[in-house]
């Protein structure tokens, strides 16, 4: 079940069962898995915990103060994952895949915490200002810098090799020599690509005829495709098209 956790990832499962023996718990809660993502990446939750004033330690008190506390009990003995946790899980993959990763880690497991509207853990991070849409964001920003990174190193310092790589590095490279446009505009054009394979055939198909038609960005389809996965946020963009098809 874990083959594509990540070391860290794979702890904070570890450290929420912990917890969870700590707690008198008789299964991983996902109050469980964010103290046991607490106690692994605390570099992590600051990046999101910082801007808004909140410790750790305060969010932590404020759910302990909300769960019913058993006695102890050894942690030897092996605790079942409850359907909100799972859920939990399932959807840090999901995240991981609309990411482009391969592996799921602790970013991963914070989206599927935020994701998760039954459980008091995710309605405190909410009550105090983390937003999922945010996170989320922020996490596909640093994935194209990433990509941008390892695109500029390649465009700078690899030669390519076989016949296809051949022709592409050839022509961007004379394109580019010729001023019919910049790097900067390729490794644009790039993200742009790459970022829409992420998504099935019959929704890029619909977000590149949106774009074609003028009723979106075309160089914000990812974007947009994210925002669409919030009911509110669907709704107003439906709304939006409302006026221009002439229908109430």
């Amino acid at each position: 079940m874990f083959e594509r956790y990540t070391e860290k990832a794979r702890r904070v499962i570890f450290f929420a069962r912990y917890e969870a023996s700590q707690l008198g718990a008789s299964q991983i809660e996902v109050e469980h898995l964010l103290f046991g993502l607490m106690r692994e990446d605390k570099t992590l939750l600051a990046r999101y915990f910082d801007p808004l004033q909140l410790s750790l330690e305060s969010i932590r008190k404020e759910i302990e103060g909300r769960i019913i506390k058993g006695e102890q009990f050894p942690t030897s003995v092996d605790l079942p994952l409850s359907v909100e946790a799972k859920r939990v899980l399932a959807q840090a993959a999901g995240e991981s895949e609309n990411l482009g990763h391969r592996h799921i880690g602790t970013e991963h497991l914070l989206l599927g915490l935020l994701s998760e509207g039954n459980s008091i853990s995710a309605d405190i991070l909410r009550q105090h200002g983390l937003r999922l849409s945010e996170i989320r964001d922020d996490q596909m920003h640093q994935r194209e810098m990433e990509n941008t990174a390892r695109l500029v190193s390649r465009v700078e310092d690899v030669k390519p090799t076989d016949r296809d790589e051949k022709w592409l590095w050839e022509v961007a490279e004379a394109c580019t020599e010729l001023g019919l446009f910049t790097q900067e505009e390729l490794i644009d054009e790039f993200q742009q690509v790459s970022a829409l394979r992420q998504f099935r055939a019959d929704a890029e198909a619909l977000l590149r005829l949106l774009a074609a038609k003028g009723l979106a960005d075309p160089q914000q389809l990812t974007w947009l495709a994210f925002d669409l996965r919030d009911e509110k946020r669907l709704q107003e963009f439906i709304a939006r098209l409302r006026p221009q098809s002439g229908t109430e």
